[in-house]
């Protein structure tokens, strides 16, 4: 199924999308052009932009699609113009522009048969999406061998380090979990979901909001005025008896990135000693620098992936990634209410000693 955005300055249209089971529109209708971009820079997984070709905007429809082309070099672009105009199509067809349909001449109805027939998988589609999987379960015998060659080697290495980690106190928040997920309206939030389901436990529960610029957490519990008059000397919200809530970063982060994230870091190691359990909530490609320091302080890293070919891939280079942190324990969260019934299988072939969590149940049992 292919991820829509919609930008027409037409929003009945959008909600008349969202409600057919077979379309997945990501967004509220866009109604300026340079929204578009800022979605784009968000949602990367974005297949298909329905775009109002007269949209207002203080950038030019060519300026536009060249940003567009320039943040999502594979999304496909629909057109939609008031009425016939040559010249119009001729800037759309300058870029290879095919799908151009015109308002007074399409009805709704049939517009919502266009799009459900572009969402669907071609066969095609499908046997190069089979083609990508099995062609990363072939490198994987490769990265064994090179790794067999060198297992002396980074044996001797990670004795060293784990040495040094001893001597120096590295890993500071050691009773903590991470969890990165991406920024999509309907994404799931597990870390939500946990402390409301260890709420009634003996254990002290401390949630860390550290998706700067995006905190939500907060909105999950209604404490919208508790996060309005949070200072910089009480970050804290109160959830439940024995669950509390860090957030409220965003609002001096801003002044010095660079100097505020030690303070973040520092924070965080300090209150963690009063916790049980510290969950970490992250955002994907957000202050990438503040998550690797804190993925470094941390026993325990969750990525919430669907099990699309994008996901696959993205998780794959994030877990090479971590596994370069020593004594770090990598595990992925397969939602499967987006997942496309792929098999566990081949996702256990692709990510070897890696745990595929599939019910947020086996997460709880971590934190004990």
């Amino acid at each position: 199924m292919k991820n829509i955005i919609t930008a027409l300055n037409y929003p009945e249209l959008n909600e008349k999308l969202q409600k057919e089971k077979n379309i997945k529109i990501m967004n509220k209708d866009i109604v300026y052009k340079e929204g578009i971009l800022e979605i784009l820079e968000i949602k990367k997984e974005i297949h298909l932009a329905i775009i109002n070709y007269d949209l207002p905007g203080n950038i030019s429809i060519e300026e536009l699609i060249q940003k567009i082309y320039k943040i999502n070099k594979n999304i496909e672009l629909i057109f939609i113009l008031e009425k016939e105009n040559q010249e119009k199509e001729n800037v759309l067809k300058k870029y290879n522009i095919k799908n151009i349909y015109y308002n007074d001449e399409i009805t709704t109805k049939k517009f919502i048969q266009i799009i459900q027939e572009k969402n669907k998988k071609t066969e095609q589609e499908l046997e190069e999406e089979i083609k990508e999987l099995k062609k990363i379960i072939r490198e994987m015998p490769k990265e064994k061998s090179e790794r067999k060659k060198k297992r002396e080697k980074l044996w001797l290495k990670k004795q060293s380090q784990k040495t040094q980690n001893r001597k120096h106190n590295v890993r500071k928040i050691q009773n903590a979990i991470v969890i990165e997920r991406k920024m999509e309206d309907d994404e799931k939030q597990v870390a939500v979901d946990l402390a409301k389901k260890m709420k009634n436990g003996k254990k002290r529960v401390l949630l860390v909001d550290l998706k700067l610029n995006h905190e939500d957490i907060h909105q999950a519990f209604h404490k919208e005025k508790l996060f309005q008059n949070i200072e910089h000397k009480n970050f804290f919200i109160h959830i439940y008896k024995n669950v509390k809530l860090l957030t409220g970063f965003s609002k001096f982060v801003e002044n010095n990135p660079q100097k505020e994230m030690k303070k973040i870091i520092s924070m965080i190691e300090k209150n963690a000693k009063k916790y049980d359990i510290v969950i970490i909530e992250i955002l994907e490609n957000e202050f990438s620098e503040l998550n690797q320091k804190i993925m470094k302080q941390v026993g325990k890293y969750i990525y919430m992936f669907s099990g699309t070919i994008y996901d696959i891939k993205n998780a794959k280079e994030k877990i090479e990634t971590y596994k370069k942190i020593k004594d770090m324990k990598l595990y992925l969260f397969l939602d499967q209410k987006k997942s496309p019934k792929i098999s566990i299988a081949i996702l256990k072939e692709i990510f070897k000693k890696v745990n595929i969590l599939k019910k947020e149940k086996q997460m709880i049992r971590l934190m004990k």
